[in-house]
């Protein structure tokens, strides 16, 4: 399955952006949480439609976005806080997670956003710093320059379940499919989570995909 695919249809919410800071991708979990229809935000500029500020007040969402001059360096991207807001106006305060999918051309990217809402003390102690943090984005090489193979931090069954859950697999299928018991797939996912310090089973493949582990 195509990694664009997969954040279309991923319970996360979610929705990505080309290089240009317009949305392509706003899938329907994002559409539930904030509220805004695909079909009124699909082409749209992203700082339009989020709004975010830092835990200060401050814009952060601007046209001039500093996510997109971050990308174009080669830099990674920590995950950070916003305070978004909702098609109602409501604000709250989300994670953010940016995941970079490369594109053809060196010019070319999509920028994956996973947006979760945070809630209690998680809420109130956001990070409003952004800078590199190795394993979310992935360098876009010279043209002619190729990548070393990247040493994956995953055992063998590991890279098997990775690879069932990018094709939309479920627990249960993926435990018929390898002879083991739904726990064990649980621990497994639990166990990839962790290696690549991610957050969601979307984040995890995302990261998989575009740093070439599976």
């Amino acid at each position: 399955m195509d990694p664009l695919e997969i954040i279309a249809a991923t319970a996360d919410p979610s929705f990505a952006t080309d290089e240009g800071g317009r949305v392509v991708i706003w899938n329907p979990a994002v559409e539930r949480l904030l509220g805004y229809r695909a079909q009124d935000v699909l082409g749209r500029s992203c700082h339009e439609v989020i709004c975010g500020r830092d835990i200060f007040g401050n814009r952060f969402c601007v046209e001039l976005c500093t996510i997109m001059s971050m990308v174009q360096r080669g830099e990674g991207i920590r995950r950070f806080e916003l305070d978004v807001r909702k098609s109602s106006s409501e604000v709250f305060r989300a994670s953010i997670t940016i995941v970079v999918i490369p594109g053809p051309r060196e010019s070319q990217f999509t920028i994956v956003h996973i947006i979760l809402p945070l809630e209690g003390d998680s809420a109130r102690s956001a990070v409003p710093v952004v800078g590199p943090e190795p394993g979310l984005s992935i360098p876009i090489p010279d043209e002619g320059e190729s990548l070393t193979e990247p040493v994956s931090p995953l055992t063998a069954r590991e890279l098997e379940v990775l690879r069932l859950m990018a094709k939309g697999t479920s627990t249960r299928e993926i435990a018929d499919a390898l002879f083991i018991s739904i726990a064990t797939v649980r621990n497994h996912v639990q166990h990839i989570l962790s290696k690549l310090d991610a957050h969601s089973k979307l984040e995890a493949v995302a990261l998989a995909l575009q740093n070439r582990l599976i």
